[in-house]
């Protein structure tokens, strides 16, 4: 897999900030490379499990065997990976459905990719309140309940709004989360309208709100913001582009 190393540092919080940008820009325009995030997401993400890792490892060494690489392994691993591929078998045809499964919450987990506080607390450090400062910290933690209480001291900020609705998402309090991306949309001057839209959609999908959903992305995909490219996939998946 290429990129690795940028992977990880995004999900560290430790891209420097133009790194940071040229990579969530090149995830909206290069499906190869979000595809891959994703999988590196599942597999060494904070939600990560073993199924997956041993999936993504059997991609890796199916890889190198492709680019003519020697790949050495002893008997006892070779054994280990055939025992976890009797297991994925038993569970293959369930996992391959939910795959190809065009339903809410499938499409939700495809496309919902957590926000790195990091970059937004170095641009506005001098400009935030404490409690904002704080709950980012907790936020990067993924301690996300003391984030939510960090960012309602601040209940005015936006960046508070932003990312005490991203801690929502991660706790699945998906109503409240739109909520709260809502009213900086209704603000609307602000630097994080994009962000709220997008993640408000993507809320009223896991949500069952379908229709509220298409609605927003088609919005989205009107518009030539950062998630333009993203919002027409996400229709053509939902068969309503």
């Amino acid at each position: 897999m290429k990129d690795l190393e940028k992977f990880e540092k995004y999900i560290k919080g430790e891209l420097e900030e133009g790194d940071l940008w040229e990579f969530k820009k090149s995830l909206e325009v290069d499906a190869s490379l979000a595809e891959e995030f994703r999988l590196y997401k599942i597999t060494y993400g904070p939600h990560a499990n073993k199924k997956h890792q041993l999936m993504y490892e059997l991609n890796d060494i199916r890889q190198k065997h492709t680019n003519g690489k020697h790949i050495w392994m002893g008997w006892r691993r070779v054994s280990a990976i055939a025992a976890g591929l009797v297991i994925l078998v038993s569970i293959g045809i369930g996992l391959i459905k939910l795959q190809h499964n065009t339903s809410n919450q499938a499409l939700y987990e495809q496309f919902f990719v957590a926000e790195s506080a990091s970059f937004n607390v170095r641009s506005a450090t001098n400009s935030l309140e404490q409690p904002v400062l704080d709950g980012m910290q907790f936020y990067e933690l993924h301690n996300y309940d003391a984030a939510i209480e960090m960012f309602e001291k601040a209940p005015n900020n936006l960046m508070g709004k932003l990312y005490s609705g991203l801690s929502m998402m991660e706790l699945g309090e998906f109503k409240d989360a739109a909520t709260k991306f809502e009213a900086i949309i209704k603000h609307n001057d602000n630097l994080f309208v994009d962000q709220a839209e997008w993640y408000q959609s993507l809320c009223q999908l896991r949500l069952g709100n379908r229709n509220n959903a298409i609605e927003s992305f088609r919005k989205i995909a009107e518009d030539n913001g950062v998630y333009k490219t993203k919002a027409i996939k996400i229709l053509k998946e939902l068969n309503a582009y």
